[in-house]
């Protein structure tokens, strides 16, 4: 089916992914689309790209870095977002101690990259132990990731590495938002997502249970009726 809303939606993937990771949402939403971003390295450089193919009004909706991005496209869009959706995201920029593990992972090389992303047990950090037994939904997870590539996991790790914080810029939200969790992220736990929430006047806050990091396409039903709700309230 495919659901009417009051403005196109435009998804945002998250690292290492691309415009197939939204497929459960933007069959169901009616005039949504999502964007790839696989070539950017740089969180502004993605938001500009966002804005330059967006329609004149939408809604934006990011899961992880597509969550930075939504935020940089906010600070941008001078009132062409209409509302705003923030998945398994955070408003803080890396730690150094972060920054240093996204480095260890590039500096492992191609060859590591494709070999880790044969094994199963590689997206156990990514997904809910319910989703782990999914194999349909791995196969997708590393169809994606093959797709993207190491050029594409290296340049979407020196992007995130090199964010700007955003908790500073919460306060100055001024549209509604929805804030949607994983109960079982452990990359971006929940108390981040509880953080945006409280940061922006009005907000609401979902968490999806069963789901880990990749919500939207762990339990996709769950979150189109958790957009689909937000955007009829709004």
């Amino acid at each position: 089916m495919t659901e009417k809303t009051p403005y196109p939606i435009v998804f945002i993937p998250g690292a290492s992914s691309d415009e197939a990771s939204w497929a459960g949402q933007t069959t169901y939403f009616d005039g949504s689309t999502a964007v790839n971003l696989v070539t950017f390295d740089d969180i502004g450089a993605m938001a500009d790209e966002v804005l330059a193919k967006a329609p004149a009004e939408f809604i934006v909706c990011g899961t992880s870095m597509g969550g930075y991005v939504a935020l940089d496209v906010l600070k941008k869009a001078n009132g062409r977002v209409k509302s705003a959706i923030l998945c398994n995201t955070s408003a803080r920029a890396d730690t150094p101690e972060r920054q240093r593990q996204r480095q260890m992972e590039v500096n492992a090389g191609e060859a590591a990259y494709k070999e880790a992303r044969k094994d199963d047990s590689h997206y156990n950090a990514f997904i809910s132990a319910k989703s782990a037994q999914d194999k349909a939904l791995v196969a997708r997870l590393r169809a994606i990731s093959e797709r993207a590539g190491y050029a594409g996991f290296s340049r979407h790790q020196k992007a995130c590495a090199n964010r700007a914080e955003s908790l500073s810029y919460l306060s100055k939200i001024d549209m509604p938002v929805l804030v949607i969790g994983g109960g079982e992220d452990t990359l971006i736990p929940n108390e981040l997502q509880v953080e945006i929430k409280n940061g922006i006047k009005g907000a609401q806050l979902v968490i999806i249970p069963d789901t880990g990091h990749i919500t939207n396409m762990e339990d996709p039903a769950a979150m189109n009726a958790a957009i689909e709700k937000f955007l009829r309230a709004a």
